[in-house]
């Protein structure tokens, strides 16, 4: 399915009659009941600043958009796909010598591709999730040649497996602490890269505002350049309706070990549910 066509229909089902009275769709662990969709629909654009010293700089910016739909198998168990697109990336480097702009992506029509699944398991009041996916790109449509810019050329799709553990406590105040582990394990090259990434916080529900918040930790044990990150996240929705959210989100680098020399790291974004 195009991606235009998702997004009408996430469109068309925000006159539909609610179809999940009660329930919380933007819940850390919600999935779709049986025979349900949930679409998922972001925009988000991120900026970043590198400082060396001596008028030496770096800055990037870009924009990402994506659509996730959601439909519930079971009760407990989920498929998903999804699709994003990565356009107007920049970069731009000032030295002494002067400054220069750079487009390190092909063009602004930049896809990638994930199917997975989710699957909960509830023992009273401690909530668990496990997730699964398998994500894919195209480097000759990123960047214009079959070069991947981390493991040279080849005439290969990326191929990337994700895989997540959730878990958490639902409080009686409609208060939600949870914790999320996650690992990215590019499978594509000889020389894998895994990325790992640690969530903890909690999701609150007040009448017709959720709100979710906490610290992630990001560290890839094969890329030490990039390896110890800490974000301050959040995220914030109204309910229009019982089915139909809107919100914004984000998330703030704070520090890490090995990029003492970022000035500032952040992605802001908005953000509509619709449970049908």
């Amino acid at each position: 399915m195009k991606f235009r066509t998702l997004l009408l229909a996430s469109a068309a089902v925000l006159v539909a009659a609610p179809a999940f009275a009660g329930e919380d769709i933007t819940a850390a662990f919600y999935t779709p009941a049986k025979g349900k969709f949930l679409s998922d629909t972001d925009v988000a654009m991120s900026r970043s600043k590198m400082d060396w010293g001596y008028g030496d700089t770096a800055k990037a910016k870009g924009w990402v958009v994506g659509e996730e739909l959601t439909y519930g198998v079971t009760d407990n168990l989920a498929v998903f796909g999804a699709i994003t697109n990565t356009f107007k990336p920049e970069r731009e480097w000032k030295t002494a010598n002067g400054t220069d702009k750079e487009r390190y992506l092909n063009n602004d029509h930049n896809f990638a591709y994930e199917l997975g699944v989710k699957y909960n398991m509830n023992y009273g009041k401690v909530l668990g999730q496990v997730a699964l996916a398998y994500q894919t790109y195209d480097p000759r449509s990123w960047y214009g040649t079959s070069e991947d810019y981390r493991y040279g050329k080849d005439n290969k799709w990326n191929k990337v497996i994700n895989g997540e553990v959730k878990l958490g406590y639902a409080l009686d105040c409609g208060l939600t602490p949870y914790t999320t582990f996650a690992v990215s394990d590019d499978v594509t090259h000889s020389a894998k890269d895994k990325e790992y990434s640690w969530f903890l916080g909690a999701h609150k529900m007040l009448d017709k505002v959720s709100l979710d918040a906490g610290v992630r930790y990001e560290f890839d044990s094969d890329r030490p350049d990039t390896d110890d990150e800490w974000y301050l996240q959040a995220e914030a929705n109204y309910f229009v309706k019982e089915n139909v959210t809107v919100g914004v989100f984000g998330d703030y680098y704070l520090g890490g070990e090995n990029r003492k020399d970022t000035e500032y790291d952040y992605t802001v974004g908005l953000n509509a549910k619709v449970a049908f």
